[in-house]
C-alpha cells in the first residue's frame, strides 16, 4: 500500500498537481500525518509545459518543476496511467529511480481508506474486496457470465456503454458482461455503424452529440428505454457495478469523487470558459431560485464526480434527467446567442459533469448513494 511506502522517508514529492495528486495527498497526509515536501511537474520532450494550469501552490505546498528535486527523493505519481506512459521514461532517462506509480486501482484505494476514515462517500457494502475488472476479464468468463445471468433473473439492469465512431483505438478493452449493453451516440451525423443501439431513434437529440456528446446517448435512453435500474459509461471509462450491487438500501451508485483545488469551478475553467460558467449559473439561478445558494457551495466546493458515470434506480434517473436537460435546454435558448461556444463546441459536454456532480452531491442527504470502483481503459 501507497501509505506503507511514504512512511518510509524522512520526506516524499508528489509529481503531479490536479486531481489525482490533489486527493492523493489530502489523503496520504491525513493517513500517514505526513505532508509531501512540494509537487513537481514536468515538461516532456517536445512538449510545452504539462500539465497545463498548474498552481504555483497547493494548501500552501509549492508546485515546483521536476528538475528542481533530488534524484532520490522518494515521487508518488499522482497522474493518470496514460500520462506515466509519458513521465516514466522521462524521470528514468533523468536518473529518477525511487517512484511509485499510483494505478488507478491503488488510487480507488487509497481513497476508499481516506473517505471511511473520514465518514464520507461511503462503499458498496464488499465492494472493498472486490478485485478490479481487469484481473476479472482475465478470469473464467463462463463462470461470470454464468453467475450474471443468475443475477439478472432477479434485477432488472441494463448498463449501457456509451461509444462514438470517432472514439480512438484502445490498447486493452475488457470483455463486457451481458447487462452492459454498447450504444452509439451521434448516430444520426456518424460515418459509419459501431454498435446495434443507437441514439438516433425514438425521441432523441442524436444530431447535438458535437455538443453534448456523450449525453446525447442518455438523453435517448431516458426518453425510449425502461428498467429498473439504469447505468452510464463509457467505451474506455467504467463503472464497476455488479448486479448482486443493487440492494433495497441503495438509490444511486457513482464512482469515488475527485478533489479539487481550490474547488471544482477551477477545474471547469481549466476545460471551459468563464462566459459558459456565467450562463450556466444564471440557468440555475433562474431555475432554482430557493436552491441556488446552495448550489453555489457545492460548485465552489473541492469534490467532484467525474465523466458522467452513474448507475441508479429508474426513478432516480428520470429525476436526474429532467433537472439536467431542463437546465441545458434553458442554456440554448437564452444564452446561445451571446455565448455561442454553447452550440457550436462541445461546452455541454464539460456542464455535463459540473451538474451530475451537482445533481448527485446536492441528494447526499436524501439518497442512499453509495460508490464503487472506476476502471479506466487505455
Amino acid at each position: 500500500m501507497l501509505t506503507d511506502e511514504v512512511k518510509k522517508y524522512d520526506s516524499y514529492v508528489i509529481y503531479g498537481a490536479q486531481v489525482i495528486a490533489v486527493g492523493a495527498r489530502e489523503a496520504i497526509a491525513h493517513l500517514t500525518g505526513k505532508q509531501p515536501a512540494s509537487f513537481a511537474v514536468g515538461k516532456p520532450a517536445g512538449k510545452t509545459w504539462f500539465p497545463t494550469g498548474n498552481p504555483e501552490e497547493i494548501d500552501g505546498i509549492p508546485v515546483v518543476s521536476i528538475d528542481t528535486v533530488s534524484t532520490d527523493t522518494f515521487i508518488v505519481l499522482g497522474i493518470t496511467e496514460l500520462i506515466q506512459q509519458e513521465v516514466i521514461p522521462s524521470l528514468d532517462e533523468h536518473g529518477y529511480k525511487n517512484y511509485y506509480p499510483l494505478t488507478q486501482h491503488e488510487e480507488h484505494l487509497l481513497m476508499s481508506e481516506y473517505y471511511k476514515s473520514v465518514g464520507l462517500f461511503p462503499m458498496v457494502s464488499g465492494a472493498e474486496e472486490e478485485i478490479d475488472e481487469t484481473c476479472e476479464a482475465d478470469a473464467d468468463n463462463a463462470s461470470a457470465e454464468k453467475m450474471n445471468h443468475k443475477f439478472s433473473q432477479n434485477i432488472d439492469f441494463a448498463m449501457y456503454e456509451v461509444r462514438n465512431d470517432k472514439d480512438k483505438p484502445l490498447s486493452y478493452h475488457p470483455k463486457l458482461y451481458p447487462y452492459e449493453i454498447p450504444i452509439q451516440a451521434g448516430a444520426a451525423i456518424a460515418e459509419k455503424s459501431i454498435a446495434d443501439v443507437k441514439d438516433n431513434t425514438g425521441i432523441n437529440i442524436s444530431q447535438k452529440n458535437r455538443m453534448y456528446c456523450e449525453m446525447s446517448a442518455v438523453y435517448w435512453i431516458w426518453k425510449n428505454i425502461n428498467h429498473a435500474w439504469i447505468g452510464i459509461e463509457h467505451y474506455r471509462r467504467h463503472l464497476l457495478v455488479k448486479p448482486e450491487m443493487l440492494t433495497d438500501d441503495i438509490d444511486a451508485i457513482m464512482p469515488l469523487p475527485y478533489i479539487c483545488y481550490p474547488h471544482e469551478m477551477a477545474q471547469f475553467l481549466r476545460f471551459s470558459s468563464q462566459e459558459v460558467l456565467d450562463a450556466l449559473l444564471r440557468a440555475l439561478k433562474a431555475l432554482h431560485p430557493d436552491e441556488f445558494d446552495d448550489y453555489k457551495k457545492i460548485l465552489y466546493g473541492k469534490y467532484q464526480y467525474t465523466y458522467d458515470l452513474v448507475c441508479a434506480r429508474k426513478a432516480v434517473f428520470d429525476d436526474y434527467c429532467r433537472w439536467f436537460f431542463e437546465i441545458t435546454e434553458y442554456m440554448e435558448e437564452n444564452y446561445a446567442a451571446e455565448v455561442p461556444e454553447l452550440v457550436e463546441t462541445r461546452a455541454f459536454s464539460y456542464v455535463a459533469e459540473v451538474l451530475t456532480n451537482l445533481y448527485f452531491m446536492y441528494h447526499q442527504k436524501d439518497l442512499r448513494i453509495r460508490h464503487v470502483e472506476k476502471g479506466i481503459y487505455t
